[in-house]
C-alpha cells in the first residue's frame, strides 16, 4: 500500500510470494554503499525486528571481488536519495564534479553462496498460505552489473538460487556517460561506449535462457518507486511512527 505507483516490484514480490503472506516468513537484506543511508537502515532494522520482521542492512557495495572500491558523491548528494553515488568513473559522469570515497565491497556470489544455498528453512512458517521457499532479487548497481553478472553465471551462485531476478543493465541512451566500465578488476576488458555494454548485455541474458539447469527467470524491469519512501515506521499496535 505504500508504493501504489510500483509498477513491477510489487507486482513481482505477489507473483513470487503470493497472497495474503505473514512477513514474519522472509528474510530481506540489502546492499548499500553509501555511509550517508546507514543510519536509515538501521532505523528500519530496528523497526522491522520490533515486528517480528527480518531485515538485515549490509553497508558495503556488491561486486566481483572483496575489498575497496572507490565511490563517488556529486551534485545529486544534495537529494534526499543521492542517486548520484556509484563507481562510475567521475570524469565521464559528473565533468569531474566529485568527492571520492573508499567503501567495502563484497564479492556477491560468494555471498549468495555462503549465506543463501545452505540457508536453514523453518519446519513451520507462519503464513497458513504455504508456497515452497523463493529467492527473488533486484540488482540494480549503477554499472557494476558487468562485473557481477559474469560471476553470478560463473560460479553458479545465481542459476542454483535465485528463482527470480530484476534490474536493470546501463546501456540505454541516457546511461553513455557511465563508460568506460572496467569489467574485469584488472582492467584487462573494457567497455569502452553503451554499444559495447548493449551488445555484452543481451549475450549475457542469452546464456541464460538457453541453459536448462538455470532456475532463474529475468526482467529488466527499472523499479524506484521506493524514491517515495514516507519516511514511517509500522509498530506492533499498527500505527505508523514518524522517523
Amino acid at each position: 500500500d505504500l508504493y501504489p505507483d510500483s509498477k513491477s516490484s510489487v507486482p513481482a514480490f505477489e507473483r513470487e510470494f503470493g497472497y495474503p503472506r505473514d512477513n514474519r516468513d522472509y528474510c530481506v537484506f540489502s546492499f548499500e554503499p553509501n555511509p550517508k543511508f546507514e543510519a536509515r537502515h538501521l532505523e528500519l532494522q530496528r523497526a522491522y525486528e520490533e515486528m517480528g520482521w527480518h531485515y538485515y542492512p549490509i553497508i558495503a557495495g556488491a561486486s566481483n571481488a572483496e575489498g575497496n572500491m572507490t565511490f563517488y558523491h556529486s551534485a545529486f548528494e544534495a537529494e534526499a536519495w543521492e542517486t548520484g553515488f556509484s563507481a562510475v568513473t567521475p570524469t565521464t559522469l559528473y565533468g569531474g564534479n566529485a568527492t571520492a570515497k573508499t567503501v567495502k565491497i563484497i564479492r556477491l556470489a560468494t555471498w549468495i553462496i555462503d549465506e543463501i544455498q545452505d540457508r536453514i528453512i523453518p519446519n513451520m512458517p507462519h503464513s497458513t498460505h504455504f508456497m515452497e521457499p523463493r529467492v527473488i532479487m533486484k540488482l540494480d548497481i549503477e554499472g557494476l552489473e558487468y562485473r557481477v553478472f559474469p560471476d553470478l553465471l560463473t560460479t553458479g551462485a545465481l542459476c542454483n538460487n535465485v528463482h527470480f531476478l530484476m534490474g536493470e543493465f546501463h546501456y540505454g541512451p541516457g546511461n553513455h556517460n557511465y563508460f568506460p566500465i572496467n569489467v574485469t578488476t584488472d582492467g584487462r576488458h573494457v567497455l569502452h561506449t553503451r554499444k559495447d555494454g548493449q551488445r555484452l548485455a543481451p549475450q549475457l541474458l542469452h546464456m541464460v535462457d538457453i541453459t536448462d539447469t538455470c532456475m532463474t527467470r529475468i526482467s529488466l524491469e527499472d523499479d524506484e518507486s521506493y524514491l517515495e519512501d514516507p519516511h514511517e515506521y509500522p509498530t506492533p499496535n499498527g500505527t505508523v511512527t514518524a522517523s
